[in-house]
């Protein structure tokens, strides 16, 4: 088991996010769950009840920049440092075909996708920077890999489901993924680890019925990543798996 820790996890009112305030809080880790409305999720107000010392719960709108400015101040008011960021929130968009999809969605997906998790982890840069370990994860995605897409395109790739819709999703997180090695580069003369990683294709409100795993598995799984991750490893894309995923 690893030494507790200060995490904050963004999008933590369901799926997984919650599911890893949860396995975080059962090891004895404490947890900030930043979401858009925290009171109005159940599972939130069940583990504040179990762990009223260890959790805090923070209003926070990763696409909203003032309220990502506001809940940064929150959270320095709570914490005078942060061990763990973790840029859960995410949307899917819609499953239209790419030549079909309403480009609408574009914008939106990436503003919440890709922008977001910007937003917060500049907000938070200054307690990441005094934490103990100093690491940022971004949830990411198989399906915003372009060495896979390229690969599924021969016929060769590991996943063939992410060469299929949701185009503006697979970009975005192409481009969180980008945002990954940008930070990872910058951030690397302050020691600070930056990585992406996939939680596969779970079975949760976002992903869908169809999951090849279900949430506690996939976060049992990212959790014994996120404990072997050294520095060394900053700019890596993994899956829960542990495997790398090729960018």
């Amino acid at each position: 088991m690893s030494t507790p820790s200060v995490y904050v996890v963004t999008g933590a009112s369901r799926g997984l996010g919650l599911e890893l305030s949860k396995q975080l809080l059962e090891r004895g880790d404490t947890v900030v769950a930043a979401a858009r409305n925290p009171s109005s999720s159940s599972g939130l107000m069940a583990l504040q009840k179990q762990h009223p010392q260890n959790l805090s719960l923070i209003t926070l709108d990763t696409a909203d920049p003032s309220s990502v400015e506001a809940g940064g101040v929150r959270i320095r008011g709570l914490h005078s440092s942060v061990d763990v960021l973790i840029n859960n929130a995410g949307i899917a968009g819609t499953s239209a075909r790419p030549s079909e999809m309403d480009p609408g969605e574009f914008p939106d997906t990436f503003k919440t996708n890709v922008v977001g998790p910007y937003l917060v982890t500049r907000a938070l840069l200054p307690l990441i920077k005094k934490g103990k370990k100093k690491q940022i994860f971004q949830i990411s995605s198989t399906m915003g890999s372009i060495g896979n897409l390229a690969a599924n395109l021969k016929g060769s790739g590991r996943y063939p489901y992410a060469s299929k819709a949701q185009l503006a999703y697979r970009a975005s997180k192409a481009a969180l993924n980008m945002e990954t090695l940008s930070l990872a580069a910058d951030l690397q003369e302050d020691g600070i680890t930056v990585v992406s990683m996939c939680p596969g294709h779970v079975t949760t409100d976002m992903g869908g019925e169809r999951g090849e795993v279900n949430a506690p598995e996939s976060i049992a799984g990212q959790l014994k990543v996120f404990d072997s991750v050294n520095p060394e490893d900053t700019g890596k894309f993994y899956n829960f798996e542990g495997n790398v995923v090729p960018y």
